[in-house]
């Protein structure tokens, strides 16, 4: 799982160019995974997060303004 693998080129949703580890491309192909840069992960992650609170208090996507 760690060693020095080479670094290959992978492109996110959003267009950025970012270096990542052979291997893990490798698993995330396999696993059926999208290649995401930092800010993609963080933002999904945040997105995510905010609908899980919203399930555990209760609250519906639709009945809540931004």
């Amino acid at each position: 799982m760690f060693g020095p693998y080479s670094k290959n080129k992978a492109l996110c949703d959003c267009g950025e160019l970012m270096d990542i580890d052979s291997e893990v491309l490798r698993r995330k192909n396999l696993l059926g995974k999208k290649v995401e840069c930092r800010e993609c992960r963080n933002r999904r992650i945040a997105e995510e997060r905010e609908l899980l609170e919203m399930h555990y208090l209760g609250l519906d996507e639709n009945t809540v303004e931004w």
